[in-house]
């Protein structure tokens, strides 16, 4: 499996997926909780998990149990994460379910389910998805992103707490445009 290229997920939180290789390697001696350098210096995306099925012929490759991205920008976990290439070996889409967490410095995405597709740049978390920074929550049944376009939707149901200043965040995003 190729070096898969880079995506967004939630408020500009960057994933890559290395070769499968690298995943097994980052278990083996305990760095998933460390930047890994490749050979060139630059650090590594290292993805864990109880298990890994890859199928170069129906090109997907399927994380089980425990799954851990840590990468340079952020860390996720969930229980599951599926990702679907395409005929060029180029990532399609990405899928992680159950308890799926999103970290990276002080904003923190959670939800059931998490889906991206790359060619659209579209992020969509659903079952209970919630976004926090600092105080600051935005939650609702389905909060959309598109990152490219810099703008999302959340419905139905979609709340904001914004707490003063002193506890809160300037987060254009979590504002709305204020």
């Amino acid at each position: 499996m190729r070096s898969i290229a880079r995506w967004m997920l939630a408020l500009g939180l960057s994933l890559s997926l290395p070769a499968a290789g690298r995943a097994a390697a980052a278990k083996e001696t305990n760095t998933t909780d460390q930047a890994v350098k490749a050979g060139d210096g630059e650090e590594a995306t290292v993805v864990t998990s109880e298990r890994l099925t890859f199928d170069y012929k129906q090109k997907f490759a399927l994380f089980e149990e425990h799954v851990v991205v840590t990468d340079p920008q952020m860390q996720l976990t969930s229980d599951k994460l599926l990702v679907v290439f395409d005929a060029n070996n180029a990532v399609q889409s990405l899928k992680a379910e159950g308890s799926v967490t999103i970290r990276q410095a002080d904003k923190v995405a959670t939800s059931n389910v998490a889906t991206y597709d790359v060619a659209s740049g579209k992020i969509v978390l659903t079952g209970k998805p919630r976004v926090r920074r600092g105080r600051d929550l935005l939650e609702g049944e389905i909060i959309t992103f598109w990152r490219n376009e810099n703008r999302m939707v959340v419905y139905p149901q979609a709340r904001l707490f914004i707490y003063p200043e002193k506890g809160g965040s300037n987060d254009p995003l979590l504002h709305l445009g204020k």
